[in-house]
């Protein structure tokens, strides 16, 4: 087994779908589906339930991606660890939520960046669950993510930098779209779009429609914020997102939900794992919400 072989079985858990994550990788989808093949079958175990849809992971497959992400967690602090220069070299990896918008993390990283120029720095986009475990493992060294209320890990730092309502989105048009407000019986069995069940995102959701006995009409899944707007914009159903992302989605009406879901957006760190320049990025990230 290569580090490749693992870095391309994450791509496949973190985007459930095969070309997606070939896509990323920057290698064709057979290619990638023949190292993974390789993987499950010098491992003995299937790692992944494919069907035509999306990708799905077994058992041994989560077991695999949990310990897979505390490999690469490891080397990458080793490599921190043993490289030797003149020059400061500190990694850094960042992983942001889709829908962190209100954040400007380019100017943040441009003024650590200033102060210390010989960092290494990676920004993933990913959903807030992924950020997580990539977080406890070490994997990620400072975290963007929208939570619900109780759902931050206790054993981790956070800083809060806003806080919001989902909303309801809809195309010109449409019957909410002249309203000031709606309200979550209102949406009683209209179709949505919302993101991926499990995930952080929609944990917030299906609370509150289960808190307000309000059934989820039927829903229709996409994993980032732009498909979201996509299948919306197309009349698929109301989408539900946080309202900042109105600002990045002229093309939608942005409808309040009077009694909605409300979340906080975290920067978050593990002081098992954090640095001092994970700090103070963090600290750079907190002074935008302070000023």
């Amino acid at each position: 087994m290569e580090l490749r072989h693992i870095r391309y079985a994450l791509a496949v858990a973190e985007d459930r779908h095969f070309s997606r994550a070939a896509f990323r990788l920057h290698v064709s989808q057979s290619a990638l589906s023949t190292q993974i093949r390789d993987l499950e079958r010098e491992l003995g175990v299937e790692l992944f339930q494919r069907n035509s849809r999306n990708v799905g992971l077994t058992e041994s497959g989560e077991v695999f991606v949990s310990r897979a992400r505390d490999v690469l967690g490891a080397v990458s602090r080793l490599v921190s660890d043993v490289s030797g220069s003149n020059v400061e070299q500190v990694r850094l990896t960042v992983g942001v939520i889709s829908s962190a918008g209100r954040v400007d993390v380019g100017q943040a990283l441009a003024a650590l960046t200033q102060r210390h120029p010989g960092i290494d720095v990676t920004v993933r986009p990913y959903g807030s669950e992924i950020v997580i475990d990539g977080v406890r493992s070490g994997a990620i060294d400072v975290g963007i993510v929208g939570l619900a209320p109780g759902r931050l890990p206790k054993t981790f730092s956070a800083s809060p930098l806003w806080s919001e309502s989902t909303a309801a989105f809809v195309p010109d048009g449409h019957p909410f779209s002249t309203l000031p407000s709606i309200r979550l019986d209102d949406l009683r069995d209209v179709p949505l779009v919302d993101f991926a069940s499990g995930s952080e995102a929609r944990v917030q959701t299906d609370q509150a429609f289960a808190e307000s006995r309000v059934p989820r009409g039927r829903t229709y899944e996409a994993n980032s914020v732009d498909l979201i707007c996509s299948l919306t914009v197309n009349g698929l159903g109301v989408g539900l997102l946080p309202e900042s992302m109105s600002a990045e989605h002229p093309e939608l009406v942005c409808v309040p939900i009077a009694d909605a879901p409300h979340r906080v957006v975290h920067a978050i760190t593990d002081p098992a794992h954090s640095s001092s320049l994970a700090r103070e990025f963090v600290t750079l990230l907190s002074d935008q919400f302070t000023t």
